[in-house]
């Protein structure tokens, strides 16, 4: 069936093979809905995309929309990025975003710990 959607062609090396058939045959899940988790996942981690909202992260609109000419380095053989400029930047949100969660699940705790105060004292 036809579709709109762009493909992307990936030849894995043979020990990634292995663990994409691994990971869909324990997930349930076909090796292409799996590549694609694994890649918004490594997306996220960098700072560039949301898994949350699913789109790119503002943090990193606003990088490219003022510099324009700066991009993210990806090295071939190691599978390292290098992205000097940015690193700082990127870290920082991904600390905000980090401490956020954390200060969610910490109200959270705090509102549990006093259902069980309450529900101890009756």
């Amino acid at each position: 069936m036809p579709t709109k959607k762009k493909r992307v062609g990936f030849i894995p090396r043979e020990d990634v093979m292995k663990i994409i058939d691994k990971l869909s045959t324990e997930n349930n899940l076909s090796n292409s809905k799996i590549i694609s988790i694994l890649v918004e996942e490594a997306l996220s981690v960098r700072g560039i995309f949301n898994k949350i909202t699913g789109k790119v992260t503002q943090s990193y609109l606003d990088i490219n929309d003022s510099s324009g000419s700066e991009t993210f380095k990806i090295s071939a053989n190691s599978g390292n990025h290098n992205n000097s400029s940015k690193t700082t930047l990127l870290r920082q949100a991904n600390q905000d975003s980090f401490d956020l969660q954390t200060y969610k699940k910490f109200l959270s705790f705090l509102k549990f710990q006093e259902m069980m105060d309450k529900y101890n004292t009756r």
